[in-house]
């Protein structure tokens, strides 16, 4: 039997690779999914197997066994694993387009695939309100009663890497200073928060879910080109919180089963 929502916490230990970063301004990623904030990271192997094992735990203990990672939706998956998912979404998507649209659809999840294959793991994590909102006309435009009392209260913050001490983006001045170092190709410290959920329906899959926490730009990489929205329809759709813990320890898994 399921037990009451928990939150699993996990602070990454390596800089992670922002494949695609939505940190500075919420978006839709279809015109009737709620406005959101997120990431899609690129993992170090030592991050990749902490998350699977914490993804792993967070089933266990809701659901009392935890079987294989195709049998749910996750928010953490290897490298090869969203690849493979990327290239099964496109040659789906092409079935019934012509040769020209459906060689650019195969193409485009190609260069997907080739992007996150060369990582042991990929997070994908969002958050409906920040810290920042309050910087931004979305604020008191966008924002009900609800997620204003979220982002003032749960929001998470960013900041940036820098001597003698990290540059937290708390006011108007310094958001705006700084908002550019929140970019694809850049690397990334961040704090997260897990919870599993139930399937809605018998065809669907229970999952676990990435919140995200306060996140810090580490130093600069190569930028990729091309929307900064992670790819919904392939890796789930997530929301998020804070959170500024690490755990020590998580259950045993398969590392190459994920």
């Amino acid at each position: 039997m399921a037990t009451k929502n928990k939150y699993y916490e996990y602070t990454l230990r390596q800089k992670a690779r922002g494949l695609y970063v939505n940190l500075t301004e919420a978006t839709k990623a279809t015109d009737t999914a709620p406005t959101k904030y997120s990431v899609m990271y690129g993992l170090h192997k030592e991050d990749a197997d902490a998350l699977f094992a914490l993804e792993a735990l967070a089933i266990k203990e809701r659901y009392g066994t935890f079987t294989k990672p195709d049998d749910y939706q996750l928010c953490v998956v290897s490298g090869a694993k969203a690849a493979e998912k990327a290239l099964a979404a496109a040659a789906l998507a092409a079935r019934g387009k012509s040769e020209e649209d459906a060689f650019k659809i195969k193409e485009r999840a190609q260069a997907r695939a080739d992007m996150v294959g060369e990582y042991a793991g990929i997070l994908t994590a969002s958050s409906r309100t920040a810290f920042h909102d309050r910087f931004l006309d979305r604020y008191m435009m966008d924002l009900d009663e609800k997620d204003r009392a979220s982002a003032d209260k749960f929001g998470f913050r960013l900041a940036v890497l820098a001597r003698p001490k990290p540059i937290i983006l708390d006011t108007q001045l310094s958001f705006i200073e700084h908002k550019d170092k929140f970019y694809r190709g850049a690397w990334y410290g961040g704090t997260f928060k897990m919870s599993p959920w139930d399937r809605k329906t018998a065809e669907a899959k229970d999952g676990v879910s990435a919140y995200l926490g306060n996140q810090i730009f580490v130093e600069d990489g190569e930028r990729f080109a091309g929307s900064a929205k992670p790819i919904e329809d392939e890796f789930g759709h997530y929301q998020g919180s804070v959170t500024d813990y690490s755990p020590s320890e998580a259950a045993k898994v398969d590392e190459h089963a994920f």
